[in-house]
């Protein structure tokens, strides 16, 4: 749209005015019917959608309402089967077999099954009960019922369903379902009936959920209709007999069609299917005016819809119409526009492409002609042609793509590596999608071809930079060795120094000497502990994890840090929990968190009169342990998001402190954090692991386990 705009307003320069006004009504006027013939094939889809749905509806109806009536039926079959085969053994005693003024009650399997149904009965030759599971007052003859008449012949032994008729002294209509008995040398021996309500066959639909003008229906093929239900009215025994439904029921027993009800004339769809065994169809109809009130809501909405785009199609060209001799700075605008789009098209480097597998034919937007350096008026690359063109790698993705293609028939997404006819090395991206036919098969493929090679520079810039990282990293190492060791070199500094002193002295005590000397051997051990610890935190390996007593670690910290810094130990109070909480995790690395932190209070707190400095614990979340070191100095001077940054001190120290102690803390599955106390001064608080009491099995791991 607007390529086109503006070049029919360009022309518009050159005295093409009415042309371009010609264009525009024309344009309009497509866009208009293309609207509407939009809008009517999606009114006439979704009519159809609907149908469609009504029609599968009816047709899962019907076929439930089928296998209800063929259950029914098969009870029938069961229970009178069982007594025409005592018939057929002779085996029929006085049980079934009683007189017309005393007739039996039918015992056992008769007179459940009869509880299905309304009753239960045997007729002799004669036509008369004999046998019944309701008590009679009178004797019943029913030789000229149908029901009977029809088993005098012999028949087919299947099980008859009559019309809806009435018996003598039965004050409303039944349906016998009646089969043939034979004596053992095949001759008649009666029939054996159970009778039952019309509407029993239409129970089904009693509690569901249908329209109150749904029609369902049990009909015969010889017309009769056995049982009808309209929303709450039930009926049976209309004749249906020679019209357009019984013709088509009897051509196509099972489908569905578009007809007047012959009961009231209301159009319905009617779906159909027999009952299987059986001469008797069984049939669901619903409204077609129900069916289409939807669509026909919406086909009014959409109408109105289109017409009121249509106005405003209509203002829209009529307006435009009005505008053109003032267009010339549009003009340029939207030319200015369109060529950044075209930049932008050709910035992104990307282009379509489409292969058909029958024809061979290949096409190239023109896109992918830049993309590859090729002249539009030499046609696309054949594939011979476009493989010299990449490496190895490259012909092999192309080659797994397209059998994964045309096996799958899923979409691939794979790289290329081209050298270009400048020579000039490309990377591209492809994605391929497969074109299925109607018989299922793929057809060709189409898809996208995209110049990546600016993110594969990205991706070896990042290369690098990670590359400079791991040096920067080695380099944040040995400035940590230097911040962690200065302690117990400075602590065995000073032992040795005692020591000399001790020798240099008039009467040497050897006691004192070796003392110092034992104690610098420590001090040069810790070292060595710390540059392993720092050695294995950087390889990767397992640490020294044991349990052990938080207060113990806590007063060796205190004790190295009046040794290192030569000073008196410092007054640091200790609010540790009762009970002699343990810790798991390194003992060395915990100790050198919490030399640390001291530290840095012992900083803090330098020259400040009452200074006061507290190590705590108490129990934290998920069964830890959280340890805070405080204090009342001046508190921290960076914001709560550099404290932890390597150094981020200010004075003469690294700045490491923090950093490091971060590192073992998250290591060990605890985290540390920083508190401006109310007040004045700061806390850090770290959370560990909870160790086992000495001498306990807990479900701790063993000291020294990793």
């Amino acid at each position: 749209m607007p390529l086109s705009l503006a070049r029919m307003t360009s022309r518009s320069r050159f005295g093409t005015g009415p042309l371009l006004k010609g264009l525009i009504w024309l344009f309009c006027l497509a866009l208009i019917a293309i609207g509407w013939f939009v809008a009517l094939q999606q009114i006439r889809f979704e009519r159809e959608q609907a149908v469609e749905e009504a029609i599968a509806q009816n047709e899962n109806r019907v076929i439930a309402f089928e296998q209800y009536v063929r259950r029914t039926l098969q009870v029938a079959t069961i229970a009178t089967r069982y007594v025409a085969d005592r018939f057929a053994r002779g085996q029929a005693g006085p049980e079934f077999v009683g007189t017309p003024e005393h007739p039996s009650q039918l015992p056992g399997m008769m007179a459940r099954e009869a509880g299905t149904f309304l009753g239960a009965a045997i007729v002799n030759p004669q036509g008369d009960v004999v046998a019944t599971s309701r008590p009679r007052a009178e004797p019943l003859n029913v030789a000229g019922h149908p029901a009977f008449s029809i088993h005098r012949p012999n028949d087919s032994g299947q099980l008859y369903v009559s019309p809806p008729l009435r018996l003598p002294g039965v004050p409303r209509p039944l349906i016998l379902l009646t089969r043939r008995l034979e004596n053992p040398d095949g001759s008649f021996a009666g029939v054996v009936a159970l009778s039952i309500l019309p509407e029993q066959f239409t129970a089904f639909y009693r509690d569901a959920r249908v329209g109150s003008e749904d029609m369902v229906a049990l009909i015969g093929f010889d017309g009769i209709t056995r049982a009808r239900r309209t929303g709450e009215a039930t009926s049976a025994g209309e004749d249906l007999r020679g019209t357009p439904v019984m013709r088509r029921a009897l051509e196509e027993p099972n489908g569905t069609s578009l007809s007047p009800s012959v009961l009231d004339g209301r159009t319905r769809y009617f779906s159909r299917r027999r009952v299987a065994d059986y001469p008797l169809f069984v049939s669901y109809g619903v409204l077609e005016s129900e069916v289409l009130a939807s669509p026909r809501r919406r086909a009014s909405a959409l109408i109105a819809a289109v017409g009121l785009g249509t106005l405003a199609i209509l203002g829209f060209a009529i307006a435009l119409t009005l505008l053109i001799n003032r267009g010339e700075r549009r003009t340029r605008e939207m030319m200015a526009s369109n060529e950044r789009l075209e930049e932008a098209q050709r910035i992104g480097g990307m282009g379509d492409w489409h292969f058909d597998m029958k024809s061979r034919d290949i096409y190239w937007s023109p896109q992918i002609y830049a993309l590859h350096e090729r002249d539009p008026a030499l046609g696309p690359m054949r594939p011979a042609e476009f493989r010299e063109m990449l490496d190895d790698e490259g012909r092999a993705a192309i080659d797994r793509a397209v059998e994964n293609a045309f096996e799958s028939a899923e979409t691939q997404v794979f790289e290329l590596k081209a050298t270009l006819p400048s020579g000039a090395e490309a990377h591209f991206q492809v994605v391929g999608i497969p074109m299925i036919g109607a018989d299922g098969k793929v057809i060709g493929l189409r898809g996208t071809m995209q110049n990546i090679s600016g993110r594969k520079l990205i991706e070896q810039l990042q290369t690098r930079v990670a590359h400079l990282s791991r040096l920067d990293a080695m380099n944040a190492m040995a400035s940590t060795l230097a911040h962690e060791l200065n302690q117990p070199l400075a602590a065995a500094a000073n032992y040795l120094a005692g020591s000399r002193r001790v020798l240099a002295s008039e009467g040497p005590d050897s006691v004192g000497m070796t003392d110092g000397l034992v104690a610098a051997e420590q001090q040069v051990h810790f070292a060595a502990g710390i540059i392993r610890r720092l050695r294995e935190m950087v390889a990767n390996q397992p640490r020294a994890i044991t349990s052990f007593s938080l207060e113990g670690v806590v007063d060796d910290a205190l004790a190295l840090i009046e040794t290192g810094v030569g000073m008196p130990r410092p007054d640091v109070g200790k609010q540790l929990e009762s009970g002699g909480r343990r810790v798991r995790a390194d003992r060395v690395q915990v100790q050198q968190v919490l030399i640390n932190l001291l530290r840095n209070a012992i900083d803090a707190t330098r020259g400040i009169a009452g200074a006061e400095i507290v190590v705590a614990s108490g129990g934290a979340e998920n069964g830890m342990i959280r340890v805070s070191v405080s204090d009342n100095g001046p508190g921290f001077s960076q914001p709560p998001a550099e404290r932890f940054s390597p150094f981020a001190a200010e004075g003469d120290g690294m700045g490491l402190g923090l950093s490091i102690s971060r590192t073992i803390i998250e290591s060990h599955g605890g985290r540390i954090w920083t508190e401006d106390r109310e007040g004045g001064g700061a806390a850090v608080h770290f959370t560990l692991p909870t160790g086992t009491e000495p001498g306990g099995n807990g479900n701790g791991r063993a000291a020294g386990e990793a």
